[in-house]
């Protein structure tokens, strides 16, 4: 009786000790494969935000590299990521400004670039997951819907909101959630970006006080 209750404790000990180990070389395998992908993916988001960039400034002609250069800011419990966009001689001479928004599905990322006018140059969708068919027309590639906001600013644009809100911008058929979400992000992200140049402005007349 003794030797099997002593067998069956082996056995129990050697399956334990097996779950631990595979347990352990899942977690390395895991780990190993975060640090061989993160750089892939970082890269691909890199690339995916120069193309973009290239298509919120237009033909605006830089010097700097724009997202190594910005800083974030906070407004209505948001977060925006501001970047300056430079000349040769290091004038700022536009603003790229990136956001996210709460849409049908999920958050809505976009990139937006504007003049020193205030003016929105383009605006892109980065990344999604509204309902294909009816909220992804907020993509270029579905529908030129998006391209309703270039030379919008805060000045110009006296109801920020879609048409059936009585606002400036048109909805989707069957889906006003997610032209609503953007339109609202775009504006406060406006609004983020004024309240930062402000704010700097402010602090730049002290300094020269």
């Amino acid at each position: 009786m003794m030797a099997q209750l002593d067998q069956w404790k082996d056995k129990v000990s050697y399956q334990s000790g097996l779950l631990a180990a595979t347990c352990a070389l899942a977690t390395l395998l895991l780990v190993g494969a975060e640090i061989v992908t993160k750089p892939v993916i970082e890269q691909r988001i890199r690339e995916d935000q120069n193309t973009l960039l290239q298509q919120v400034l237009g033909s605006v002609q830089y010097a700097n590299d724009v997202f190594a250069d910005g800083h974030s800011v906070e407004y209505q419990n948001q977060t925006y990521q501001l970047f300056p966009v430079k000349d040769q001689t290091g004038k700022v001479i536009d603003w790229v400004v990136q956001g996210s928004e709460d849409g049908y599905s999920g958050p809505i990322q976009y990139l937006m670039g504007v003049n020193m006018h205030g003016e929105i140059i383009g605006v892109r969708i980065v990344s999604h997951t509204e309902t294909p068919g009816l909220g992804d027309k907020i993509e270029l590639a579905k529908s030129p819907w998006v391209l309703g906001f270039d030379h919008h600013s805060l000045a110009n644009t006296p109801k920020w909101g879609v048409k059936k809100d009585g606002g400036t911008f048109d909805q989707f058929s069957g889906a006003t959630i997610t032209p609503r979400a953007v339109v609202k992000g775009i504006h406060l992200a406006l609004l983020a970006l004024q309240q930062d140049q402000q704010t700097a402005q402010a602090a730049q007349e002290a300094n020269n006080e």
